[in-house]
């Protein structure tokens, strides 16, 4: 094996671009294969088994077999078994000494499913085609060996011609795209590549084909099939595939039938591999990728096109789409065509982003505009980025102009309206707009998503802006310098000066004037009468003093935000007119007598403040939404609004001068019927027949007394009703139990309303139930037959209502031996939020059976006058999270509550007391609020409580961060907890404390580690001034104490932010008193947006009103208290008492970690530090620098600086390191590389570094190039320690260290430099900022160099002065000390 390894490696040393890996590693019985291995596994093309006698004795290598076939079911790994003197049968078989070995296996080994996976991989293993050692060559093993290497060469040959090529952001592509070819599944698959032009689909698919071509019979890649079939045939493509796999010279088609036959007659026992690419049409893959049954087994057709429905209609196996590069990849991949490097040039950084992101980071355009640039001065630079925001650079145009011309003539006028005015959008308006210019948008948008033209987001038309350009390019080609010859006008400068001189023509379709914010704008009476083929006109935030003279004909759609005149122009005559927006306008009527507007659809005349009346509708049959939204003089609804057959939606909100309705309506197409708030209608319409289609009524703070049992008679497809503050409403009709699909009814404030319906339980669609503050006294028994309800509030029912209130869901024999109201309340097994606060409920008014209701999350009871609650009652209420008691001032105590409850809102009860270890043993509670609580504080227990509550919350905030996964269903906020009670201490627990509205401390210097939890903070508020934020739950919303967290860096720059509710209250009143809030943030919460490699010094703390970057503060803070928590507090349970004497622990100390350089990190990483300590008060900081040398995943966030590292103690630092690398060769440290690099050249440093790792004598690299080919060759597999030492250029770096690819597993570098940039720019994973000497230190080290000891007598203050003066800069100490010794 080991000669085998050496004459493979050989091919590294040959400089053939192959690398070899082989695992070195001492196999330990039972223990799994290392995450390096792992990778390096999935990362080979070809993987080489060499089986032997005791091959299976060992579970590493079983393990390192599974994960070999996994990679060849899933990745298309080649497998090469090598049977050295075992034969393949008892390998296959596990027969013989692998038989023992695995009953061995089976004895020790509880794992049965994975002793079965290595069973299942020696018998796939020893399937495949390979070496018998014993019967290859004679036996003679050199030759095998020879054989062997022959035969990776052959079969890497390919890969290796494409693997120089810079393929940025292709690797993670590949994957996924091998995933979906699944090379393991024995069937045939055809797999569809799409995406936009110039996306990358050709590139994906040549990288996929180079790698896994080796493993088919046949294999053929056809480049841009579509343009070739069109020139040379189908026939000549056909002969291209039969040639290349069967090897068939000279080979002659006469027609595609003929081709097709043959194909599928020579290729369907053959594996094969053909890319099609750039298809075009389905005619090409019916003739070259017929059926599935023209290949044989194994066989995979790759296919990339920009036309999704081709794949879709040739039904291929699978589909990929191919995203855009984010913007790293795109910077890279820009770079390398403009710099040949993979980051842009000094000074080029910032127009290198703007070309980007003028690209969009499409593929595409980064190689063109960065090839058009390379070589190109800074002015050139400029100028051609000034010339890109006018016109677009052709060769990419030209390419994404394939995709359009391929399109009918409908689907362009689609696509270009989509690009002028449409994008971003919501696809349900763009539809509205163009199915009024009957473009057929349905099939019409369909045809651009699939052809890539479109995507659509969230339900918005979105459209790349290299498309959006293209677009806008094809409407302005025909005459570029003059906008009123366009079809379209979209810039407001083009539209601004065709209007004013008058330069418009007929031209124009459309004009979409929608500026940012209001502005005036000249519009000349007559400026529209040119414009004869105007379909689409908007304008919005124009500010212009009268409507034109004018409005053309043939006008489809009319959007005028504030249109300027009372009335439209009589010459207007409307019969083409779909969609009429006059928002916030001056219209008083739109006409007057009958307007035949057969094709009117959509009228909007919301906030429109002069309108009286609405017109005859009678020619406008076709209506379907009809929005008057706070017209507030509006007196009068034409009646033919009330026979509108197709109308969907009727608007009437806020119309509060509204007198009258149709008194009659039969709108049978009617949905949604809205006429909240108009104040003076107090009588619904009659309806004239049913209307199945009406889904929501709105009639809020109404007039209405009464409404009519055919109201509900003839709406029998209700989903909700809402008629909340409806004053003068007395009672509802009986039918109204009769709806069935009703879900919501809402009748809140309906403070007339006595009684609901006997017969509400028949309503079984119910699933919201909204009483609040009404004159309700008892429910009606039928409520229990509600099986879907979720939500029922009774909130603010008082009078007999707490006693009525308890008869529905109490047994009467709680109170009355008698028996029961209603005989049980487990028919509510649905219900998720009940709310009875409010209703003046005594003890024994909370009902008994409150258990049952197993599906109850969130319990309201606040405003009540009970001293005690059932324990029992609340305890079985296992689902319930959130408990309300606030403001009920006669309870005493909190009853035992169930274990999954997550918050408690206990403030205004000023009776309350409490035990030590009330609230801690519930492992999922995260908030509990006891504002204005004062009693508490006259409880010796209650700070017990507060203790114990806080040790308990921290360390099941813990549990619940290490154990994430365990909670899938959890929310991020769940991880933090808060304490709000009165008080104005601060306890003596928080390390960093101070006063005031602001808070703000310095990190330490090694502050982040894995071990790193969160924040815990502490805040007393003056609460009287208001809230800061809220939390919405099933019932109501919490009012919070919004605090923003701030990391900044030195310079105080913001690095990230998180704004975090502190705690959540349970009433809104002004609390007029201190109180103090403590909490827990956890990391998690705003680690999303942590760049470790930033280097955070400070944190700010200020209370929020809202998420903006520095709100007003509101609630004031008054003081604050910060503590870092580490996990070792919680590990060593040492969280302390808040009330008792501390001994404070600062966090420094949880930075302990030992040296462990043996970590399995996956990639090299790069350390930068500074460069001048020396040795008397380096040690400490010399041990922290090795520790978070070694940490595998804590970044230690500390900016360089101008200060230096005395060499000696820098290498007993790397001496130190050094002992865990590959032997003494392993590590090596370069003096002043800046200066060597200047008189020796860079080069010299690459052979330094290669020789001395390597052990190779007289190594002569001829140039720098060469050099880093070498270096990443030679070091990619080797766990080195390399120390480069003041580094001044980024050429050094690049020449040095290029990438972490360079070198193996577990590696580190270490670059010294007085320039933080230079390491900013070539991204290194950590920084570490020397910081100066404390005076201690100083003193030290001065005085050992002044006096080989500690200060002579008589001459400390003088020492003193001198340190002080040296500023504990270690250079000056030491050459002042040494001046004066």
């Amino acid at each position: 094996m080991a000669t085998l390894h050496r004459s493979l490696h050989k091919l590294s040393a040959a400089e053939l671009g192959i690398y070899t890996f082989k695992d070195n590693e001492i196999l330990k019985r039972g223990r799994s294969i290392r995450p390096a291995l792992s990778q390096a596994i999935e990362e080979s093309r070809i993987a080489i088994i060499v089986f032997s006698e005791n091959y299976a004795s060992s579970s590493w290598c079983l393990d390192e077999l599974a994960k070999i076939i996994e990679c060849n079911g899933v990745l298309g790994q080649t497998v090469l078994p090598v049977f050295y003197y075992v034969d393949p049968s008892v390998v296959r078989k596990q027969k013989g000494s692998f038989s023992k070995a695995f009953d061995k296996h089976e004895d020790e080994i509880e794992d049965k499913e994975r002793i079965q996976r290595w069973r299942a991989a020696l018998a796939e293993a020893a399937s495949f085609s390979g070496w018998d050692v014993p019967n290859t060559a004679n036996g003679h093993e050199s030759k095998c060996i020879q054989a062997i290497v022959e035969d990776v060469m052959v079969k890497l040959g390919k890969v290796v011609a494409n693997e120089g090529k810079n393929y940025f952001g292709i690797n993670s592509r590949v994957q996924k795209l091998n995933a979906v070819l699944n090379l393991g599944f024995d069937g045939v698959r055809l797999v569809g590549i799409y995406g936009m032009s110039g996306i990358g689909k050709t590139t994906i698919a040549r990288a996929v084909f180079d790698r896994i071509c080796a493993h088919f019979e046949g294999a053929i890649f056809l480049h841009e099939v579509g343009e070739h079939s069109e020139r040379y045939g189908l026939e000549n493509l056909q002969e291209k595939i039969l040639s290349e796999i069967l090897c068939i010279k000279d080979l002659r088609i006469s027609n595609v039938f003929e081709g097709s036959n043959m194909m599928k007659r020579r290729l369907c026992y053959k594996k094969v591999l053909i890319v099609l690419d750039g298809i075009g049409h389905l005619d090409q893959l019916e003739a070259l990728a017929g059926k599935h049954d023209w290949f044989g087994a194994g066989s995979r057709v790759i296919i990339t096109t920009k036309d999704k429905h081709l794949l879709v209609k040739h039904l291929v196996d699978k589909m990929y789409k191919v995203e855009i590069l984010n913007e790293y990849e795109a910077i890279q991949l820009f770079s390398w065509n403009a710099f040949r490097k993979n980051c842009p040039a000094k000074d080029y950084e910032e127009l290198s982003t703007q070309i980007v992101h003028y690209a969009g980071c499409l593929p595409l355009a980064l190689k063109v505009l960065g090839s058009f640039l390379y070589g190109r001065d800074m002015a050139g630079w400029r100028s051609a980025a000034e010339r890109l925001k006018r016109i677009p650079e052709d060769e990419i145009m030209d390419k994404l102009k394939l995709s359009f011309n391929g399109l009918k003539e409908i689907e362009k006028e689609i696509f270009l309206d989509i690009a002028c005015f449409f994008k971003g959008k919501k696809r349900d308006y763009i539809t509205r707009v163009l199915d009024s210019f009957n473009f057929y948008p349905d099939i019409g948008i369909k045809v651009l998503i699939e052809k890539s033209l479109v995507t659509v987001s969230k339900g918005r038309i979105l459209m790349h802006p290299l498309m959006q350009e293209m677009g806008w390019n094809i409407v302005r080609q025909k005459a570029p310098e003059e906008p009123g010859k366009h079809s379209r006008l979209w810039v407001e400068e083009d539209i601004c000066d065709v209007l004013v001189r008058d330069k418009v023509t007929e031209n124009v379709e459309a004009l979409w004037l929608d500026l940012s914010s209001p502005k005036d704008v000249v519009i000349k009476n007559e400026c529209f009468e040119k414009m004869n083929k105007l379909r689409l006109l908007k304008i919005h935030n124009a500010c212009v003093s009268r409507g034109p003279n004018c409005i053309p004909n043939e006008l489809q759609w009319l959007n005028w935000h504030g249109y300027p005149s009372k009335f439209l122009p009589d010459s207007f005559q409307a019969e083409k007119l779909v969609g009429l927006k006059l928002q916030y306008s001056r219209i008083i009527q739109l006409w007057k007598g009958i307007k035949v507007l057969e094709k009117l659809k959509f009228i909007n005349l919301s906030h429109s403040q002069k309108l009286i009346r609405t017109p005859d509708f009678i020619g406008s049959p076709n209506l379907e939404r009809l929005i008057l939204e706070d017209c507030s003089i509006l007196i009068e609804i034409h009646p033919s609004a009330g026979h509108l057959k197709r109308l969907q939606l009727l608007n009437l909100r806020n119309c509060t001068n509204l007198r009258s309705l149709p008194k009659r309506i039969f709108l049978e197409r009617l949905e949604v019927m809205i006429l909240s708030g108009c104040s003076k209608v107090d009588e619904f319409p009659e309806i004239l027949g049913t209307m199945n289609c009406v889904i929501e009524v709105y009639m809020e703070a109404t007039s209405i007394k009464e409404l009519h049992p055919s109201v509900f008679v003839h709406l029998p497809s209700l989903v909700l009703l809402n008629l909340s503050y409806c004053k003068n409403l007395t009672s509802l009709p009986r039918c109204i139990c009769r709806l069935k699909c009703l879900k919501t009814l809402i009748l809140s404030g309906c403070s007339k309303l006595d009684k609901l319906p006997d017969e509400l339980g028949q309503i079984e669609s119910l699933q919201e139930l909204y009483v609040e503050e009404t004159a309700i006294s008892k429910p009606p028994s039928s409520i229990i037959l509600l099986k879907n309800l979720r939500t029922l509030s009774f909130r603010g029912c008082k009078g007999k209502a707490s006693r009525s209130l308890s008869s529905w869901v109490l047994r009467e024999k709680c109170q009355d031996s008698r028996g029961v109201v209603i005989p049980s309340i487990s028919g509510l097994t649905s219900l998720v939020g009940l709310d009875l606060s409010d209703c003046n409920l005594l003890d024994g008014g909370i009902p008994c059976d409150l258990g049952s209701l197993s599906s109850l999350k969130e319990l309201r009871l606040g405003g009540n006058n009970f001293t005690s609650i059932s324990a029992a009652n609340i305890k079985s209420l296992s689902c319930l999270m959130i408990l309300e008691l606030v403001g009920c001032k006669r309870l005493e105590i909190l009853p035992e509550l169930p274990q999954g409850i997550f918050q408690v809102f206990a403030d205004n009860c000023t009776s309350l007391q409490c035990e030590a270890d009330l609230l801690a043993k519930y492992e999922h509670l995260f908030s509990v609020s006891f504002t204005n609580c004062f009693q508490l504080l006259e409880d010796p227990q209650t700070f017990r409580m507060i203790d114990a509550t806080l040790e308990y919350l921290i360390e099941a905030s813990f549990s619940r961060y290490a154990l994430r996964k365990s909670f899938p269903g959890r929310h991020l906020e769940e991880l933090e907890f808060s304490i709000c009670l009165p008080g104005r201490n601060i306890p003596a627990w928080f390390t960093y404390q101070n006063t005031g509205p602001l808070f703000k401390i310095e990190l330490p210097s090694n502050w982040y580690n894995d071990k790193f939890m969160g924040f815990a903070v502490c805040a007393v508020f003056d609460l009287i001034t208001g809230f800061s934020c809220w939390s919405y739950l099933y019932l109501q919303k919490h009012p919070g104490l919004g605090i923003r967290l701030i990391v900044r860096d030195q310079e105080e720059m913001e690095i990230f932010s998180s704004f975090v509710g502190l705690g959540f209250i349970g009433t809104e009143n002004n609390i007029h008193s201190d109180h103090t809030c403590l909490g827990f943030v956890p990391f998690k919460v705003f680690d999303y947006s942590f760049d470790h490699h930033l280097s955070p010094t400070y944190i700010v703390a200020y209370a929020s009103c809202g998420r903006g970057s520095f709100p007003k503060m509101s609630p004031s803070a008054k003081a604050w208290g910060i503590r870092l928590v580490y996990g070792k507090e919680v590990d060593q349970n040492v969280i302390p008492r808040i009330t008792g004497s501390l001994n404070v622990f600062h966090p420094n100390t949880a930075l302990d970690d030992e040296i462990n350089c043996k970590s399995n990190n996956i990639c090299a990483r790069y350390y930068a530090w500074s460069s001048t300590l020396l040795k008397n008060g380096i040690l400490d900081t010399r041990d922290n620098l090795s520790k978070n040398l070694i940490l595998k995943d804590s970044p230690v966030c500390i900016e360089p600086e101008k200060l230096g590292w005395e060499g000696s103690s820098f290498r007993d630092l790397v001496n130190k390191a050094s002992e865990c690398f590959e032997g003494s060769s392993g590590a090596i440290l370069l003096h002043e590389v800046g200066e060597h690099s200047k008189r020796y050249g860079p080069e010299n440093l690459q052979e330094k570094i290669l020789s001395e790792i390597l052990w190779i004598k007289d190594l002569s690299i001829r140039n720098v190039f060469e050099g880093s080919n070498m270096m990443k060759r030679r070091l990619c597999y080797k766990k080195v320690l390399i120390v480069l030492d003041d580094i001044d250029h980024q050429d050094q770096l690049e020449a040095l260290t290029g990438k972490s690819d360079w070198f193996g597993a577990g590696s580190r570098v270490i670059i010294t430099t007085k320039d933080k940039h230079l390491l900013v720019k070539h991204q290194v994973d950590r920084m570490y900022k020397v910081e100066l000497l404390n005076e201690y230190e100083s003193i030290q080290l001065f005085s050992w160099t002044a006096f080989k000891n500690y200060p002579a007598k008589d001459y400390e203050e003088l020492s003193t002065q001198i340190v002080h003066y040296a500023g504990c800069l270690p250079l000056a100490v030491k050459v002042l000390g040494s001046f004066l010794y």
